[in-house]
């Protein structure tokens, strides 16, 4: 008999996941809002550092999801 196929969100890691991906989005978001507004006032260092925060939060997001991606194999 076969085993019936499970929704991908149906265990917890998934819904971790997902939660993960949502703030990252979010932060995201913020962060590059941010550097428009410091763009438009003509702010060059806080243009360069909310570049860095958001290179910086992409990578970290990128890094959890993977490794929770790791911990349901």
């Amino acid at each position: 008999m076969k085993e019936p196929i499970e929704k991908p969100l149906d265990n917890k890691n998934g819904i971790k996941t997902l939660i993960m991906l949502v703030a990252g989005i979010g932060i995201t978001a913020f962060l590059f809002y941010s550097l428009m507004q410091a763009a438009e006032s003509g702010n060059l260092l806080m243009v360069i550092l909310l570049a860095v925060s958001v290179s910086f939060v992409a990578f970290l997001i990128g890094k959890l999801v993977k490794n929770q991606l790791m911990k349901e194999l």
